[in-house]
């Protein structure tokens, strides 16, 4: 497998990751409504969230050095607003899903 090819799963799911996060955010402080299937399984879009972001950060760490230096500080900043969402996402979730049972 050649490094491009290698890369390329993983800027499918840097994307993936964070249209996820835009969407969930909007839903949060927008009037906006997802389909069922993304709000009835919340918790397991949260644990693949928090998979894809390991994922990615260890990828990060890992390879960080041959990254491209123009590229370094949007990736850096992309997986660290995903961490963060995903934190934000979690609480929020659990929070709401505690108060409401």
């Amino acid at each position: 497998m050649t490094s491009s090819s290698s890369i390329r799963p993983l800027n499918v799911l840097f994307v993936a990751l964070v249209t996820l996060q835009g969407l969930f955010v909007l839903e949060l402080t927008a009037d906006v409504t997802l389909p069922a299937l993304l709000v009835e399984h919340r918790s397991g879009w949260l644990l693949a969230e928090f998979l894809g972001t390991a994922v990615l950060f260890v990828d990060m760490v890992v390879r960080f050095d041959e990254l491209h230096p123009k590229r370094k500080p949007f990736y850096l900043a992309g997986i660290a607003a995903c961490a963060m969402g995903w934190c934000f996402q979690f609480f929020v979730h659990y929070l709401d899903s505690a108060l409401m049972s």
